[in-house]
């Protein structure tokens, strides 16, 4: 019985700490929600990023925009420069919120999200 209290209490312990560690490197100060109105006045000034699913995207799409999937937008071949904004979107802005908290970890700065995603556009 003292066993598994002790295997439970380093199990949860193990897995707060890979949460903290996990949240420790995200910039939330680069991530910028804005509204459609700022968006549309601002996106040609950076890097325009759709996340959404590829049939989505080629379906219907903001101008200039380039789609990517999650897991490739900051690996070292997703071609995004870290010294220019991003204007990410995606269906509903809760992918694009998952996307710009990995690329804040990986050194992108000013990353600003369409409000409430491309069906508020």
């Amino acid at each position: 019985m003292e066993y598994w209290s002790y295997a439970i209490t380093i199990v949860l312990g193990l897995g707060i700490g890979l949460y903290i560690v996990s949240k420790k490197n995200i910039d939330h100060n680069a991530i910028h929600i804005i509204s459609k109105k700022d968006f549309k006045a601002n996106m040609r000034k950076g890097q325009l990023i759709d996340v959404r699913k590829k049939e989505e995207f080629n379906k219907n799409k903001i101008k200039g925009a380039r789609n990517f999937k999650v897991s490739q937008i900051s690996g070292k071949y997703s071609k995004l420069r870290k010294d220019l904004s991003i204007y990410i979107y995606c269906k509903n802005g809760r992918k694009s919120h998952r996307a710009a908290k990995k690329m804040t970890k990986n050194g992108y700065k000013n990353i600003y999200i369409l409000e409430n995603g491309f069906d508020n556009y």
